[in-house]
């Protein structure tokens, strides 16, 4: 009988665990599915969201940026870590917006850095809060639908959208996690919406995690902690996609470095061993 902990956590190992989580329905135990259909249902189509948004998916990432700092001097390029623009709307909205993106794959910028990223232009501003959604006018100004999801962070899936939760359809915790982790309740539930078009970058994550894809198809590139050498890390300063008249630009408060990130794409992790998974859902991930 394997181990979770000797076999895979202390080796730093993924692996599917079966029969985890699963839903009761006419006294037959199923796998968990959970579409975002079904999501409103139990939430309401007013329940609010803050949603990350970018123009072509890519947020939390390093990329290039064309400095227009002086206007009288030849633009000059440059990488910056640049977070996503984040807009509270419905959850309705949401998945209209989801929907609609996933019919048009156009990127807003017709120029591409090496690593196939589109650059946009650097536009200094003090202000970097969260905007409410107006629909139309978010479309006509940027051109294109946009890469909306929602992957909120810190417990989002007890705070944010509580009311799901409390509907008991995910667990509290799971022991045989507890156990191998040596820890109590999970930290932090997080619930994550979004299609195709979303993509994470290579980083890394100092929790160990479960994950459970509720509907469609998760795919992770997982690179060992001993091949971190390969990932070539480096401190940038911290930019942020927001909406101008034609286009999503990049947002840079003042004096901010980011944290050490990860530079290379997620398909260029040069002697890095990489494993490929696509996870589908029925059963968790470590």
């Amino acid at each position: 009988m394997p181990s979770l902990f000797s076999d895979f956590v202390r080796p730093n190992v993924p692996c599917i665990i079966k029969n985890a989580i699963s839903s009761d329905t006419d006294g037959y135990s199923r796998p968990l599915r959970l579409t975002l259909d079904d999501i409103i249902r139990h939430v309401g189509e007013d329940t609010i969201l803050t949603v990350d948004v970018t123009p072509d998916g890519h947020g939390d990432c390093i990329r290039s940026v064309v400095d227009m700092k002086n206007e009288s001097e030849k633009p000059k390029r440059r990488r910056m870590f640049v977070k996503p623009h984040e807009k509270r709307m419905d959850i309705k909205t949401f998945r209209d917006l989801l929907r609609r993106g996933h019919r048009d794959k156009t990127t807003n910028t017709e120029s591409f850095d090496s690593n196939g990223l589109g650059e946009f232009t650097l536009r200094r501003h003090s202000d970097a809060g969260i905007e409410n959604c107006d629909t139309e006018s978010f479309f006509n100004g940027i051109g294109h639908p946009p890469v909306v999801y929602y992957s909120k962070q810190n417990d989002c899936l007890r705070t944010e959208v509580a009311k799901l939760f409390s509907a008991q359809i995910f667990p509290d915790t799971f022991s045989f996690a507890e156990e191998a982790f040596g820890t109590g309740p999970p930290d932090a539930i997080n619930l994550w919406i979004g299609n195709e078009r979303a993509v994470s970058s290579m980083h890394k994550d100092h929790y160990e995690n479960l994950f459970y894809v509720c509907s469609g198809q998760k795919e992770f590139v997982l690179c060992p902690p001993a091949d971190a050498l390969f990932l070539h890390e480096d401190i940038f300063f911290i930019g942020t996609f927001c909406t101008s008249r034609s286009q999503c630009t990049d947002r840079e408060p003042e004096d901010q470095h980011c944290p050490s990130w990860v530079v290379v794409a997620d398909d260029k992790q040069d002697d890095a061993k990489t494993m490929h998974i696509k996870q589908n859902g029925s059963n968790p991930t470590y």
